[in-house]
């Protein structure tokens, strides 16, 4: 057998497991900027995709403790093997996916698995390579910075290959990647542990489908309504509106009744002396639990500004996506820098004090951004705003990790990173889901009630509705000069005052989106008073 390079002996297992997790976030980053060719293929919806990236980040989230144990078991280089040809089989059947079900089956079953595995072997193994304390911060840094590096790179992607290639074509470049990986991270040398006990597999379903139809229902409620149907019942498929209700409700009390069994299950389980599963794991530490429900909003928050952005700057200032990704990149440079310069020196103030700046300098980056959202919008104007932002989130993220791993054992370490990660994907899902519907959704009614105005009639208020509808799904799912074409063929008298109509409906929701995301950070802000003022160890920040 030939004999490696130095440099790969040395070097090529950190590069493959940074290569992991910039592959893993490449995934998630590339949906956003296809969606609207997806959706138009697949003739469904924006709200379909975000339900598929949810349910993705929750089987990551709520298996990985699972995955953490069969690592064990089985070993971490084997296991990992295993989670590539899953993820492997999740892309191959994404890219050969005929419909929306198919490509949710690939990306939230195969990928979804996949990542269990993937998501915090990174970290195990990297923390083996490395003994100094020193070395280990910059290795754990690093995957942090793939990370990052993984998301950009992916909505830069999408955006180029979204119209002017196809959109399969972005998961089919990562199948280059996984053979890569596995040549470089086969030979990292690890210790294995002791097998973990029995297994519960009845309460990982439960536990699964418990929150996993609960929140594909909520993500679903603007689509397919609360109660009623949108739309005619009639003319929906049986399993969209059963018995002429939404599947909404029924989703919701479905997840509820899998929580309740879920509840009454683990009690019997120990009564017996039974262990379970998908154990609670890190998931019973305080502080662990409040840490991780303010960096999933904080990630919120971050997405769907971002997301919003990548919708509202080629609508109003005309961009195309590659371009628009340029114009919102120096939010992600700014943050990678104050990584980098944080990682080298720390202040000496107390962790949590820094984390609660980052908090009011991101919420200042909104405000300026607020501000800078006009008429006269440029890529220029929006470049400090953006910069604020990025620092504030950088210094965020350089704490949050500290501070909710305060009350976790070294042996949970890789769990807790392994939980945490898909735990801020569920939150970018969210974020889009959230801020970016409600964009959507108020630029749809001002600009209808605008036009309706303007033509100084009255109209029925099912006709008023059912043209905010499609004038939502057109905006999520057509190009610019498809749009353009359409309100191009609206009546004459309507035609000198449509691009004003159009201007300012998307600048009011924007600064109504971005009002939002503010009170979100404030919020962030207030509950972050409830976390220790110093952390025992400063860990690699996760973002």
């Amino acid at each position: 057998m030939a004999q490696q390079s130095p440099f790969l002996a040395k070097w090529g297992g950190p590069i493959g497991l940074c290569l992991t997790l910039f592959m893993l976030s490449y995934t998630i980053g590339v949906v956003q900027p296809i969606m609207p060719p997806l959706v138009t293929e697949f003739n469904s919806s924006v709200g379909y995709v975000q339900s598929a990236l949810v349910l993705m980040s929750l089987v990551t989230a709520s298996f990985t403790p699972t995955a953490e144990n069969l690592s064990r078991r089985w070993g971490r280089i084997r296991a990992f093997g295993i989670a590539l040809v899953l993820f492997t089989l999740g892309l191959i059947l994404v890219i050969l996916s005929p419909d929306m079900g198919w490509f949710t089956l690939g990306l939230a079953g195969f990928l979804a698995l996949a990542a269990t595995v993937l998501v915090s072997t990174p970290v195990a193994l990297m923390d083996g390579l490395y003994r100094d304390e020193v070395a280990k911060k910059y290795a754990l840094l690093a995957l942090t910075i793939a990370g990052v590096a993984g998301g950009l790179v992916g909505s830069i992607t999408g955006g180029v290959m979204a119209f002017d290639l196809n959109w399969r074509w972005a998961f089919a470049l990562e199948l280059g990647l996984v053979p890569i990986i596995w040549v470089l991270v086969r030979s990292v040398v690890v210790p294995t542990s002791g097998g973990p006990p029995s297994i519960d597999w009845l309460g990982g379903l439960l536990s699964l489908g418990g929150f996993g139809f609960t929140l594909v229902g909520l993500s679903l409620a603007t689509e397919l309504g609360w109660w009623e149907p949108k739309g005619d019942p009639q003319t929906r498929d049986f399993w969209l509106a059963p018995f002429g209700i939404s599947v909404v409700p029924i989703l919701i009390a479905a997840g509820l009744i899998c929580l309740g069994l879920l509840v009454y299950w683990d009690r019997q389980r120990s009564r017996q002396g039974y262990p379970s599963l998908l154990r609670m794991g890190v998931f019973t530490r305080r502080v662990y639990t409040l840490g991780l429900g303010i960096g999933t909003l904080h990630t919120l928050i971050n997405v769907g500004v971002q997301f919003n952005l990548f919708q509202f700057i080629p609508a109003v200032v005309g961009l195309n996506p590659f371009r628009t990704a340029i114009a919102v990149m120096p939010f992600t440079l700014a943050q990678l820098t104050v990584l980098i310069l944080l990682a080298k020196r720390r202040p000496s103030m107390p962790h949590r004090s820094l984390l609660q700046l980052g908090l009011v300098v991101k919420a200042v980056g909104i405000a300026m951004l607020f501000a800078a959202i006009s008429p006269h919008l440029t890529s220029w104007s929006l470049l400090p705003a953006l910069v604020v932002m990025g620092a504030g989130t950088g210094l965020f993220a350089t704490f949050i990790t500290s501070l909710t791993f305060n009350d976790t054992q070294e042996n949970e370490k890789a769990e807790a990173r392994g939980v945490y990660r898909p735990f801020q994907n569920l939150g970018a899902s969210l974020g889009r889901g959230i801020l970016g519907t409600l964009l959507v959704g108020l630029a749809s009614v001002r600009i209808v009630d605008g036009i309706i105005a303007e033509l100084g009639q009255s109209v029925d208020a099912e006709v008023r509705r059912q043209a905010i509808r499609s004038l939502q799904v057109a905006i999520q799912t057509l190009r610019r000069s498809d749009r353009r074409a359409i309100f191009a063929s609206l009546p004459d008298r309507i035609q000198p005052a449509l691009d004003n109509i159009l201007q300012t409906s998307a600048i009011e929701a924007m600064r109504d989106t971005l009002l939002l995301a503010l009170v979100l950070c404030l919020f962030c802000l207030g509950l972050s008073c409830l976390l220790p003022k110093t952390a025992k160890k400063l860990e690699a920040p996760i973002e």
